[in-house]
């Protein structure tokens, strides 16, 4: 953290140097090198964004009340600390057969905070007509944060490029002259991958234990990446 208050530092210092020159002076005309820069950093997310998924399949039809098994999938997340008004979500879709309107299936969203918060539960929603226990998504919740921080580094790295390309060579690198906004790209392999099957876990108690244990996701790599010009200056 603290190389990238000094790197903001000479940032701000070469852009106000900069602006003091003679206002004249067309940057475009200065000799330049045009270099890339770099920065990623890897991350444990700490939300998950959670899907069920149930309704009256072909196997199950008829066999079971829609509202009792989402009550039992209620009862399940009560118990495990959500407020079901704040923290849950219910969607419910339809299809209509020779006219009349015949219930499909339903959805309830909600968020848990690590892996092991979300194998918990997925392992108690072991009801007939639960198709699936997903995770959708996955997010880190200092990622704004850290892309500041990683723009910072990708900065740092394209000026040691410049240095690098002109070791050696009578001269070096000045004055920042441009600088593009970068972008950061966010990789999540956890997301949209399903990662529980009900029934799987109804069929596998050693599965039941491999999860009940698993504490870690897979990592979130958050990379930036950005164009920079920096003036080419005679050695001293």
């Amino acid at each position: 953290m603290k190389k990238s208050f000094v790197l903001l530092a000479w940032v701000l210092f070469s852009a106000l140097t900069l602006s003091a020159q003679d206002r004249s002076v067309n940057i475009q005309n200065l000799p330049r090198i045009d270099v890339s820069g770099h920065a990623e950093a890897k991350v444990q997310p700490d939300t998950f964004e959670i899907s069920v998924v149930f309704g009256e399949t072909k196997e199950f039809f008829g066999k079971q009340n829609i509202e009792k098994l989402e009550q039992q999938i209620v009862d399940v997340l009560k118990g495990s600390g959500f407020d079901i008004q704040k923290d849950v979500k219910v969607t419910a879709s339809y299809n209509v057969a020779e006219g009349k309107t015949v219930f499909i299936r339903k959805r309830i969203a909600f968020s848990v905070h690590s892996y092991a918060q979300y194998y918990d539960i997925a392992k108690q929603l072991d009801f007939k007509g639960v198709e699936n226990v997903t995770i959708t998504r996955a997010s880190y919740s200092g990622e704004e944060a850290l892309k500041s921080e990683l723009r910072a580094k990708a900065l740092s790295d394209a000026l040691h490029s410049a240095q690098d390309i002109l070791a050696g060579s009578g001269f070096q690198v000045g004055r920042i002259l441009s600088v593009n906004a970068g972008r950061a790209y966010v990789q999540a392999r956890i997301a949209n991958a399903p990662a529980y099957d009900a029934i799987v876990m109804r069929a596998t108690a050693a599965k039941s234990e491999e999860f009940e244990s698993f504490e870690q996701s897979d990592e979130i790599t958050i990379t930036f990446d950005l164009q920079a010009s920096f003036e080419i200056v005679q050695d001293k």
